[in-house]
């Protein structure tokens, strides 16, 4: 007797895709590169950002477990995406891919901002970005160039 369960999946993109993904990608090579249309949308605001979320898994092999630590082995077997669903944030600026934060990212945000212990803070006064330590108060200057790629005006995190 067999059984007939099915199961509803969300549809994934693979993280060989996502880095595929150039800044500067419009919106619908995106979807050609990705294979599929957002999971969903995030969030859109009237300034023309756009954030849509795609889920995704890292493809690994499904192998005999004595060809493991074979030479040759690393080439064997069926390709099979592992179980952990993970999510991809693309932001979008007038249909023009600037950013991508995976959910990975967001959960290690915090750590990756901190440099020999210090939190630094970035802020704009009169078209000039200072970025400042959280624990001095001496701000360091540096071109608008420079830091607005990192500058967004919401809050991903």
């Amino acid at each position: 007797m067999t059984s007939c369960k099915s199961v509803q999946a969300p549809k994934y993109t693979s993280v060989e895709n996502l880095f595929n993904l150039k800044t500067g990608n419009s919106y619908e090579e995106a979807v050609t590169i990705l294979g599929q249309k957002p999971y969903d949308i995030y969030m859109s605001q009237a300034e023309g950002y756009t954030i849509y979320s795609y889920k995704y898994k890292h493809v690994e092999r499904k192998i005999n477990p004595n060809s493991l630590n074979q030479r040759g082995g690393e080439t064997t077997g069926m390709e099979v995406y592992n179980g952990k669903e993970q999510t991809a944030y693309l932001l979008f600026k007038n249909n023009k891919l600037e950013s991508i934060v995976t959910s990975n990212g967001r959960k290690d945000a915090s750590a990756m901002i901190k440099m020999n212990n210090t939190l630094y803070t970035i802020s704009k006064d009169k078209e000039k970005y200072m970025i400042t330590a959280n624990n001095t108060d001496e701000p360091v200057s540096t071109s608008i160039a420079a830091v607005k790629k990192k500058k967004f005006p919401f809050n991903l995190f």
